[in-house]
């Protein structure tokens, strides 16, 4: 696993922590800064006010895919949990997981976060998941090599994890 893959992925951890940050918070309220030109709809009432417009209410497949994207997080933030807690455990050396997975990882989230519009489209969630589930995968079949009780502890809550994906 080592410390680099970790970094990785705490790092695409914190740019999906952004990106929802970004997402839900991005006109929830209706508001938008008055600028020199106004938008078909506003009235201003001196330059730089905050105007309302309308609510846009979101649909169900933009919920969705918000909720889709916050199990994903939970899940991204217990598998580095689990990772950590496995090296305190066993001090272990070498490296679980190849370095190319969490670069794969941090890669698919940064081109998340700089995708047109606020919210992820259905392909990039289904490559996010399924980068997570190979790393699961790939993580659990190196735990499983080592015999002790820290890696059976951590081979239960990784199953646990490997079960938790959502359908998307």
């Amino acid at each position: 696993m080592g410390l680099c893959s970790l970094t990785h992925q705490i790092d695409a951890l914190n740019i999906l922590h952004e990106l929802r940050a970004h997402g839900t918070t991005s006109n929830a309220d209706g508001e938008g800064q008055c600028s020199g030109a106004l938008a078909a709809g506003k009235v201003a009432v001196r330059p730089g006010d905050v105007m309302k417009e309308p609510r846009r209410m979101k649909t169900i497949a933009e919920r969705a895919r918000e909720s889709c994207l916050t199990r994903l997080l939970e899940i991204l933030t217990q598998l580095i949990s689990v990772e950590e807690d496995f090296i305190k455990e066993v001090s272990y050396e070498k490296s679980l997981l190849k370095r190319k997975d969490s670069v794969e990882l941090k890669n698919i989230c940064l081109r998340m976060a700089i995708a047109e519009g606020s919210s992820c489209s259905n392909r990039d969630l289904r490559e996010l998941r399924d980068c997570l589930r190979h790393i699961v995968g790939n993580l659990l079949a190196c735990v499983r090599d080592e015999n002790n009780l820290s890696s059976t502890v951590t081979t239960r809550r990784l199953r646990e994890l490997s079960n938790s994906f959502p359908d998307i």
